[in-house]
């Protein structure tokens, strides 16, 4: 699966955002390729999982990734590259988010049954939707180009994403 995101990377152009990226081959890759112009970092620095450092040029800054709406323009990055592991607990309020700063593509990595629950929450906002699998896992990818949001289409997706989030809870307690 890192061959596949370092060619991604390679042929990326313009702004990157990049949430969980860790490996040092990716990282190296990002930092080789002339055509970024800038690159934002979001990496894991706390032990709660909530508070992230936003690396820009040598300067650090903690944010809330609940909150990435506010640190970055509307249509502002070229590029988002994830990894589920890091957004799963964020899903309802990241994808909204990702489709407001990004104007170009939005690549998302982890395994293909994660991947799938995610096909069908972005399936809401767009069709032009791809899965690049390979032995090691899958990419998902999105083109956000045409896609537009709103607050109250928004607000309607996280109160349908609660109520459900909220029945699979009560179904598991019952169950068990």
């Amino acid at each position: 699966m890192n061959d596949q995101i370092l060619e991604i990377i390679n042929n990326l152009k313009g702004s990157l955002l990049g949430i969980g990226v860790n490996n040092d081959i990716l990282l190296e890759a990002i930092e080789n390729n002339d055509d970024i112009n800038i690159c934002y970092l979001l990496n894991n620095i706390s032990l709660t999982g909530k508070k992230f450092s936003i690396t820009k040029r040598g300067r650090n800054k903690k944010i809330n990734i609940k909150k990435i709406k506010k640190h970055f323009k509307k249509k502002s990055l070229d590029a988002v590259i994830c990894n589920y592991d890091i957004i799963k607990q964020f899903q309802r309020s990241f994808i909204p988010s990702s489709i407001y700063i990004n104007k170009g593509d939005l690549y998302i990595y982890g395994s293909k049954n994660d991947l799938k629950v995610l096909e069908k929450k972005y399936q809401r906002y767009t069709n032009d939707i791809e899965f690049i699998q390979n032995k090691e896992g899958t990419i998902l990818k999105i083109n956000n180009r045409s896609t537009k949001n709103n607050w109250f289409k928004d607000t309607g997706y996280k109160i349908k994403d609660w109520g459900s989030d909220t029945l699979e809870l009560i179904t598991d307690i019952l169950i068990n």
